[in-house]
């Protein structure tokens, strides 16, 4: 049953100050800046190309999920959706500030879950830890074509990845063993120690003789504003505290070098292989009618057939956008608001934080942006 989904605007007053250790943070993130500033710039052979055709000098393409250069190998092949837990006996997670998209979707017990989706994930020595599925993050998936990753799941899930056919999946708990000749492999004895890694993922997809070609009709799931997305007419926002209310995760905008950094469980959420805080160019916030199955805990969302309202999120700045998917596996589209036109992205990873709009409860106006980072407690 479609529904209007209610987004939330919760914007306060500009303001200029912050108080000394908000400022001791600041300047860690702006060395990171700096440091990311004198990296190599990559340049396209030649400018007059179409964004999707542009190839560099040293033969990279752009990202399907990012817009930014990678290496043909893996730019130009199905990308690969990994599970991953978020609870605080998981932390530190490893190896998603690789990926091109991360998901954060609300399960049963209030804690969340992500879906990290990766087009090159060469060089990764772990990655995880993984966890079981839920049948919102296979339709996600199935909207890359992506080969998807996950430890189990629950009914629902797996009505969707069996008998609807809707992923190809690497299931770890039927795959794992030896690291290194298995596609998951595990370092201790607890649910949380589960993980994969590059030549894992590469063992699980030639073991159950997956393609990894895209269709020839693939088409790329986000547009991407080559010279940038300012949002200029967007209202600022340079933190936001997401209602989640058992991680309670939290962005904060970095001016320095345009991207939002990450926190949960009141500290700065970290990738273990990089050591580095996890950052965002694009947040959107997608908010969706949601349900819980009969006689369970689980949580269901209604995304096939249907439309709802969020928040696109970049650059300190945010607009009311609306979403709507056609079919099961058919992309996810973002319009402004205001014009209906398709937003385009800036180049960076994206986080989609799905919010449980109207249903058994609306949480939207949970969600809380300032327009002024300053004005927001936890950032001081």
């Amino acid at each position: 049953m479609k529904k209007q989904l209610v987004s939330a605007l919760l914007v306060l007053s500009m303001a200029t100050s912050l108080i000394a250790c908000g400022k001791k943070e600041e300047e860690e993130i702006v060395d990171s800046a700096n440091a990311t500033a004198t990296e190599e710039q990559v340049e396209p052979v030649d400018d007059s190309a179409a964004f999707w055709d542009q190839v560099s000098e040293d033969g990279k393409v752009r990202s399907y999920l990012t817009g930014d250069w990678v290496d043909a190998e893996y730019g130009r092949q199905r990308p690969v959706a990994v599970m991953i837990e978020n609870t605080k006996a998981c932390l530190p997670q490893y190896g998603i500030a690789n990926a091109g998209v991360i998901y954060e979707c609300v399960v049963e017990g209030g804690i969340t879950r992500m879906m990290a989706i990766f087009d090159d994930y060469s060089g990764l020595d772990r990655i995880g830890n993984i966890r079981s599925s839920r049948p919102y993050f296979v339709y996600f998936a199935s909207e890359y074509d992506a080969i998807y990753m996950h430890a189990g799941g629950n009914p629902a899930a797996f009505e969707l990845i069996d008998d609807k056919n809707l992923v190809d999946n690497l299931n770890a708990l039927t795959l794992e063993g030896k690291k290194g000749s298995s596609a998951a492999f595990r370092t201790g004895t607890s649910e949380h120690t589960l993980y994969t890694n590059s030549d894992g993922i590469d063992i699980g997809i030639e073991k159950m003789k997956y393609s990894t070609e895209l269709p020839s009709n693939y088409e790329p799931h986000f547009k991407f504003a080559e010279n940038g997305n300012t949002l200029e007419n967007g209202e600022d926002c340079e933190a936001v505290q997401l209602y989640y209310y058992t991680n309670k995760p939290y962005w904060i905008y970095n001016e320095d070098d345009g991207l939002y950094y990450r926190y949960e469980f009141n500290q700065k959420q970290v990738d273990a292989i990089t050591g580095e805080q996890l950052t965002a160019k694009n947040i959107i916030i997608q908010d969706v009618a949601w349900f819980t199955y009969t006689g369970s805990q689980y949580l269901g969302y209604l995304l096939s057939f249907n439309t709802g309202t969020g928040k696109y999120i970049t650059n300190g700045k945010m607009v009311d956008i609306v979403w709507s998917k056609d079919a099961d596996t058919e992309v996810t589209h973002y319009y402004y608001k205001d014009s209906g036109e398709e937003i385009q992205l800036n180049v960076g990873q994206t986080w989609i934080q799905a919010c449980q709009g109207s249903g058994e409860g609306d949480f939207t106006d949970d969600n809380e942006y300032y327009a002024d980072k300053s004005k927001f407690s936890k950032a001081k």
